[in-house]
């Protein structure tokens, strides 16, 4: 009994966020703050590169974090087009301002607002968490609905 204790062995799920930023000095110390934390980081420069991150990664990207502005597009538009393509992934839109509340944003549940960037990691890390945990658990409350 006791050797077949031994031979378990501990896996860790690395969640995986997708960071869409044209700024490299930002984007190298998100990635940085995130990477420290345990997170494993795409790195998107455009709208359009992005997306296609998005169709080769699939399932395995856990959230997308997305700059206010992009080289092609705003982070806003991105965020619509990334819906119509339909891929069920949570998202972060960072902003320039303090705060935009989900309701301001006319989007689905799953779409927050972050401090203007670079948001302090606390704050970054926290809303990550949050935006992962709660669309964890909408998918799992209407995987028992159907």
């Amino acid at each position: 009994m006791q050797g077949t204790l031994q031979s378990w062995k501990v896996v860790r799920v690395i969640d995986t966020v997708l960071l869409v930023d044209g700024d490299p000095a930002t984007r190298h110390a998100m990635k940085f703050i995130l990477e420290l934390n345990g997170y494993r980081v795409v790195e998107a420069i455009h709208g359009i590169e992005a997306m296609q991150l998005l169709c080769e990664w699939g399932g395995d990207i856990q959230l997308a974090l997305c700059a206010p502005e992009l080289p092609d597009m705003t982070g806003g538009e991105w965020m619509g087009r990334m819906r119509f393509l339909g891929p069920e992934v949570p998202a972060l839109l960072l902003t320039e301002k303090d705060c935009v509340e989900v309701a301001d944003m006319e989007m689905s549940p799953w779409y927050g607002g972050m401090p203007a960037k670079p948001p302090a990691p606390t704050r970054l890390l926290a809303k990550i968490r949050n935006a992962m945990d709660e669309h964890f658990f909408e998918r799992c409350a209407r995987a028992t609905a159907a």
